[in-house]
């Protein structure tokens, strides 16, 4: 039935399954496409749904003859952008960091982010952080002008492995504090109990917020590096992030690369975390400052900066990091063959003086034709900063069908 003039609709409500037939689960998906991306053209509905562009057509023309779409350009012009009519909803997205916490909200039917950051993390007690961002959800949602009623989704970065096949805990390297019999899609069920929660591995979801937003929006697939107090990675080919068949995909930091080297806190020894994540290469400036007296830096982010200032100590321990990471990055290029490969996490925001050490260790560990052939490996940093993982949760909380109910 057409809407009426000046009626409002609710974006949970157009989402709800109604039906198990493929035209209304093609319905729902064109809906979430806009949603992701207003004002996006119908090829780019298809490249984000998998629909054919014929199906992607004819759905829309159903949606604008109902009022729930308008499309705006001269009739049959390539360049038509896809709005929402007249709809109301928010998306949000959460990335749960060690000692971070940033959330990400947004109405569904505009581009402009609200954000929010809490010092509050995985290191901390599960219900104490889970507490801080159902607070920060209602603020934003408050900003943009909605209710919690109104949000339609809520995509869950966390630092854990995560199974695609139940959404429950693989497995957790990076805290002690963490109950492993729980399920993260139920966590904040009392809360939001209509409300799909889609959670992820924590690279995974900045490595898409990249894809999707940033460094990689113009490349078919994509390695996506975060490297913080750990080291993880994220790859993404032809829109689909590729997590393996436990969800165990992408722990880059945990490939080992010295068989002999120190235990690393996931149990194995010699891992790439062990020689190159943030509490290592501050160890190691403490270490050649300790006879000299010197005051080493606080965090990662003071020794990138004293990197910069010139402070040869901090600028060889960046330098040695890089070289570490590029040699993990040529095995697991030489199995993904991606077109781009993209430094974030803390390190990233030192991309400009990492780039070219990266680059040359994965010219010499990797296979000669990634660089020799036409389309030679493009190794960039990250645009979208502590942002990027909030933004690819939002995406994926948007983008994912929940369940039909009983």
């Amino acid at each position: 039935m057409p809407v009426s003039d000046g009626e409002t609709l609710r974006a949970r409500d157009l989402l709800l399954p109604r039906a198990d037939t493929n035209r209304e689960a093609s319905r729902r998906r064109v809906l979430r496409a806009v949603m992701l991306a207003p004002a996006t053209q119908q090829v780019a509905i298809a490249a984000t749904t998998g629909l054919s562009q014929a199906t992607v057509s004819g759905v829309v023309q159903d949606l604008q003859r109902e009022g729930v779409l308008r499309v705006t350009g001269a009739e049959g012009e390539r360049g038509n952008r896809v709005h929402l009519g007249n709809i109301t909803g928010a998306a949000v997205g959460v990335d749960v960091g060690h000692q971070r916490v940033i959330v990400a909200a947004r109405r569904v039917d505009a581009t402009d982010l609200v954000t929010a950051e809490a010092g509050i993390g995985a290191q901390h007690p599960r219900e104490a952080w889970m507490a801080k961002v159902q607070e920060m959800i209602k603020d934003l949602t408050a900003e943009i002008g909605l209710t919690l009623d109104d949000v339609i989704s809520i995509g869950l970065g966390l630092p854990a492995a995560i199974d695609p096949r139940t959404a429950k805990i693989t497995q957790v390297v990076a805290t002690s504090q963490w109950d492993l019999t729980g399920h993260p899609a139920t966590w904040f069920a009392d809360w939001f109990p209509d409300v799909p929660v889609i959670p992820d591995n924590d690279a995974n979801l900045a490595a898409y917020g990249e894809y999707l937003h940033g460094a990689g929006h113009d490349a078919k697939s994509m390695v996506y590096v975060k490297a913080s107090s750990g080291i993880g990675a994220g790859y993404v080919a032809y829109g689909v992030i590729k997590r393996g068949k436990r969800g165990l995909a992408g722990e880059l930091g945990h490939l080992t690369i010295d068989r002999n080297g120190v235990i690393c806190r996931c149990g194995s020894r010699g891992c790439l975390e062990t020689v190159a994540a943030g509490p290592r290469l501050l160890a190691r400036v403490r270490e050649a400052y300790e006879p000299y007296g010197t005051t080493p830096p606080a965090n990662l982010d003071e020794l990138i900066t004293r990197a910069r200032h010139g402070d040869t100590v901090c600028c060889r321990v960046l330098k040695d990091a890089a070289r570490d990471i590029g040699f993990a990055l040529a095995l697991a290029s030489n199995i993904t063959d991606p077109e781009t490969v993209v430094l974030g996490g803390t390190l990233g925001k030192a991309a400009d003086m990492l780039i070219d050490p990266l680059t040359a260790s994965i010219r010499e560990y990797g296979l000669a034709g990634m660089f020799t052939h036409d389309s030679p490996l493009r190794i960039v940093g990250a645009q979208l900063g502590d942002l990027a993982g909030a933004r690819g949760a939002m995406a994926l909380g948007l983008l994912t069908e929940p369940p039909l109910r009983s």
